[in-house]
Formats: structure tokens, sequence, C-alpha cells
């Protein structure tokens, strides 16, 4: 899911400007970003832009899009795709005003999560964990495991209509685990709870998502868990 942050500003110049403003005489350029500023290459991230004028009423211009790094592309309409990993900046021109640069970073695609070890896992009686529930997430584009993205991991059965009777590290039944150097995170168990009678399967899915909010390939994966 997108989440949009707050606005920046231009860098506005008096007298910079071809444009008929309203009265206030004064147009600047305020561009919309999401807050999370990462792309995928062959993802796609929407901006917008608007022109104000000194009184922060919208001016009815044209805007147009530019970037000069080859690390993306842009459209007319602001949205930006990602075309190899590094760093870049996209600004938004109306007439001689131009935005102030829009820091993004493209990032390598993840095209595929995939279950390390056995998706059958059992805990032996007494003892109070599961083994890691362990996945991998990889590029085929830049062959290799991917760093700093998140896995979701979540018990889908026994369903929470109840005291909980297993649990994900820190108690919960959801949780968000971001991959190290490996590609992988080994902190995620399944837990039983004290006191309560733990069932005979449990089932915990896992996930992972692009940054446009796709699910990447093989997301949806289940570990079932058996308790002796």
């Amino acid at each position: 899911m997108k989440r949009w942050g707050v606005l920046l500003g231009s860098a506005v110049a008096l007298g910079c400007s071809d444009l008929t403003a309203g009265a206030g005489g004064l147009v600047e350029l305020e561009i919309a970003v999401p807050a999370v500023s990462s792309v995928e290459v062959g993802e796609g991230l929407q901006l917008s832009a608007r022109a104000l004028d000194r009184d922060g009423n919208p001016v009815d211009v044209p805007i147009s899009w530019r970037t000069s790094d080859a690390t993306i592309t842009v459209d007319g309409t602001g949205r930006v795709t990602g075309v190899a990993p590094g760093p870049a900046q996209v600004q938004a021109f109306a007439g001689s005003l131009s935005s102030a640069r829009v820091p993004l970073t493209v990032i390598t695609r993840a095209d595929t999560l995939v279950i390390v070890g056995d998706s059958v896992v059992t805990v032996a009686p007494g003892a109070t964990a599961s083994a890691p529930l362990v996945v991998q997430l990889l590029s085929f584009s830049q062959a290799g495991p991917l760093a700093s993205r998140p896995l979701v991991y979540a018990v889908t059965s026994p369903p929470d209509v109840g005291p909980h009777t297993v649990e994900l590290p820190g108690g919960v039944l959801i949780d968000t685990v971001s991959t190290g150097t490996t590609g992988t995170d080994q902190s995620v168990t399944l837990n039983r709870v004290t006191g309560v009678t733990a069932p005979d399967t449990a089932i915990v899915q896992v996930r992972s998502y692009r940054t446009s909010g796709a699910d990447v390939s093989g997301s949806g994966q289940r570990f079932i868990v058996l308790f002796q």
C-alpha cells in the first residue's frame, strides 16, 4: 500500500516565471511524493504536481517532468519507471519555474520468494517454539538474494476467534521483518502460548510485496507446523 507524505515545496525566484498568476502575482510548484521513495526496476511510481499563486490558489498551466538520470524514465503525467538500480532525481517544470528535485532510489526487482528447507515443521513435546520458518527473496535480473526487503508472516490457522494458542515472536499473529544479506530472516518461529493447549496443526503464510504493492511471485506459500 502506498502512503503519501508531506508535500515538497519548490524553489521559487521572484520574476523568473512566464506564467500568468492570480492576484498574488507569484507562482510556485508543489509536488506530492509517496512516503516510500523507492521503486523497483520495471515498476512504476506516480508523482503529481500543481502550480500555485502566492495566495496558494491553483494556477491552470501545463506541467512537464524531466530527469537527467539513466536509472529512471518519467512520462508527461509524472509517472516514474525504474530502469536500473541506483539514485535518481526528478523535477517538475511549468514555464520557467522548476520544482525542488525529488530524490528517488531504484532497487533491484524482487522476482521470487522460496521456502528454505522443509515446509512442514514438527515441534517436539516440551519445546516452546518451532525451528525458524525461513524463506528467501531472490532476483533473476541480478541473480542473487535481496537484502532489506519486507517479509510478512501471518498465522492463518487456527483462526483468530478466541485466546491465542500459538503466536509469532512478540505475541502477534502477523509480523513484518526485513531480509538480511542472504535474502532471509531466521527470527520467525511459531510459539506455544503458555498455559494453553497448542493445536495439533497450525499454518503460517508468508508473503513479500513489490514497491508497487503487488505480490512477489511465490507469495502465499505456507508452513505447516505440527505440535506433538
